[in-house]
């Protein structure tokens, strides 16, 4: 008579080994998963900033506008044909203002210094993003695992129940009850695999096809990972708009302009050409109250960033503790998991020495089969929650893999 089969915890511990990202053939981490993602937005990035290079050498110029050549002439060819003749050649060019330069160039630099900002935000919420996507595929792969183990538990224990069934041990009733719980499980093993095949499109779409990462993050210090990418962000966002702010507020005039000609003109046919030099200054009138709206919007987008900024300091602050509270449990319920993993593995062992001496029956040892399953299952979900929350934790704190 055959011994009813358990499932033994070296084989979880194999599952677990494959789930939980540590075998060695993969060599792939999520900072290789992070920058193949990452490359695709490289041309795009770098489009971006050529653009505000180009603004920032634009305000670096010797003048706000390129200079303008004019070149006109006069004839009275088509009324009273005197021989009246005029060429003019005008060179005029807008000028800086005191401190309008130095003001141009403070504002391509904040700019230039606030997209930075923006791009290591945008990789943060990457990097969230893939950490997130990550965990769910090892999550659906440990299911996947749990899934086929409590397969192979129901048919080794199926077979045990004909065996018994044609000794005589057993009734049929016991044989449909175990043939139900070898479907079930293998319903739960269909659905598991559909989920796993969710969760590893979802990756491959975010990643841009990079390989999964094989070995979970490490906790790292928050006091070493610098400002977080998001108040970086804003603080740059705000210095940005302070700076438009002043440029607006002491740019009130338009750039005046300063002009050169030099004509030649005859007054008659037999006349000698004569040449003049016109040296010209315009100055705009009634710019101020023009200026008013970008004062006012240059306001406002500085009153706003202020105000997020604000807010993201205590948000990030609330969301760092949550994330810590979260590693914290997790931790303690990995050892709370341990515990009973031991206990149902004990207990499952002494049931099973009386299943086969007949002091207990079918449904007892699939309670206690169960139950070993189960607490086998909640010991590898609980070591795959606190490498998730460590991750999770990573991302709160602002850090890049």
């Amino acid at each position: 008579m055959s011994a009813v089969k358990t499932w033994p915890a070296h084989a979880l511990a194999s599952v677990l080994l494959l789930s939980m990202g540590l075998a060695t053939a993969q060599a792939a981490t999520l900072r290789d998963a992070f920058e193949h993602a990452w490359s695709v937005q490289a041309p795009a990035q770098y489009a971006q900033n050529q653009r505000y290079s180009a603004q920032f050498l634009a305000s670096q110029a010797w003048t706000p506008e390129p200079p303008t050549l004019g070149l006109s002439h006069t004839s009275d060819q088509l009324n009273a044909n005197t021989g009246r003749r005029e060429w003019e050649l005008a060179l005029s060019t807008p000028i800086w203002l005191y401190g309008q330069r130095e003001r141009a160039v403070q504002v391509a630099h904040t700019e230039q210094a606030a997209f930075a900002g923006a791009s290591r935000l945008a990789q943060l919420a990457l990097a969230g993003a893939l950490r997130e996507a990550w965990w769910d595929v090892r999550a659906a792969e440990l299911e996947v695992e749990l899934a086929q183990n409590q397969v192979n538990a129901e048919q080794a224990l199926a077979v045990d129940v004909k065996q018994r069934l044609k000794a005589g041990d057993l009734a049929p009733s016991d044989a449909r009850q175990s043939h139900i719980g070898v479907l079930q499980a293998k319903k739960n093993l269909g659905m598991a695999q559909l989920t796993l095949q969710r969760a590893q499109q979802s990756f491959t779409l975010l990643s841009r096809g990079a390989a999964l990462p094989a070995s979970a993050e490490v906790e790292t210090e928050t006091e070493a990972a610098g400002a977080h990418p998001l108040l970086a962000s804003l603080g740059l966002t705000a210095n940005s708009a302070q700076a438009k702010l002043q440029q607006a507020a002491g740019d009130t005039p338009n750039a005046p302009e300063i002009g050169l000609s030099y004509t030649v003109e005859k007054d008659a046919s037999d006349a000698a050409y004569r040449g003049r030099i016109k040296l010209g200054f315009q100055i705009p009138l009634g710019a101020q109250s023009r200026n008013l709206p970008r004062i006012a919007a240059a306001n406002a987008e500085l009153i706003q960033a202020q105000l997020e900024l604000e807010q993201q300091v205590t948000s990030i602050a609330s969301g760092l503790k949550i994330a810590q509270s979260a590693l914290i449990q997790s931790r303690a319920e990995l050892d709370i998991a341990a515990e009973q993993r031991q206990l149902s593995a004990e207990q499952a062992q002494s049931i099973d020495k009386g299943y086969r001496l007949g002091q207990f029956d079918l449904t007892t040892q699939l309670k206690s089969q169960q139950a070993q399953l189960a607490a086998q299952s909640e010991y590898a979900r609980a070591r795959l929650a606190v490498n998730r929350a460590i991750s999770r934790l990573n991302q709160a704190a602002g850090i890049l893999p």
